[in-house]
């Protein structure tokens, strides 16, 4: 049993199709918790939400926190099952995905898979990215796992505020010799826009940064450092 993740500051535009793609999966063992943070139980972005409030969904207001990692920190205390997934709020599922995926969890702890790009540029690219059991994958070299595919064990969910958070997770995970595999087939269609993480123009350094504090590479040597 899954229980899915969708935390909300901006773009309530895009729920309706998000939430959709959940509600019409194959695969029904699940709960849907959707977290907004930022906005008040007053404001038209947590009243769209509400909407979609059933037996199977729930909606968190969360005004006082800040950040998309902390609103996914919170989210999990809330959560019935050992298994997360993670949706953003502009991405969307293949109705097959979670029935596809099920069948690896008893043996990988965390479990991606293939996308496809939509939106604004990059239409129907899909991204090249390792399949099968990529355990052993160097994850320094690129990010294999399409956050918006990732389902991840319940005990090793927890995310660092950064924007880059769900890389930082992976390498975590990855450090700690966990187990990784991405279906081949395409179960997301993520999609990219002018306020998408993909376009942030600092990404680059908070990658490098990141690798850095991992230990995956050594930080460069000032110019005006002597050697030793």
């Amino acid at each position: 049993m899954i229980s899915i993740l969708i935390p909300i500051y901006n773009g309530i535009e895009f729920i309706d199709e998000s939430v959709s793609s959940v509600i019409n999966q194959t695969y029904n063992n699940w709960e849907l918790l959707i977290g907004i943070n930022g906005h008040s139980k007053e404001s038209l972005v947590f009243q769209k939400a509400k909407e979609y409030e059933s037996d199977k969904i729930r909606v968190f207001d969360f005004y006082n926190i800040t950040g998309k990692s902390n609103t996914l920190n919170e989210m999990i205390n809330y959560t019935k099952y050992n298994y997360i997934a993670i949706l953003d709020v502009d991405d969307i599922w293949h109705p097959n995905k979670l029935n596809i995926q099920s069948k690896y969890l008893n043996n990988y702890d965390v479990v991606g898979s293939r996308c496809i790009y939509f939106g604004e540029r990059l239409n129907g690219i899909i991204p090249n990215i390792p399949v099968g059991d990529i355990s052993s994958f160097k994850f320094h070299e690129v990010n294999p796992i399409i956050n918006s595919s990732s389902i991840i064990k319940k005990e090793y969910c927890y995310w660092n505020e950064n924007g880059i958070e769900d890389y930082d997770l992976w390498l975590t995970l990855r450090k700690q010799n966990k187990l990784f595999f991405n279906c081949s087939e395409v179960l997301v269609k993520h999609r990219l826009h002018s306020a998408s993480a993909f376009n942030s123009k600092d990404s680059s350094d908070k990658v490098y940064n990141l690798l850095i504090s991992h230990g995956f590479i050594p930080p460069l040597r000032l110019k005006n450092d002597k050697k030793m």
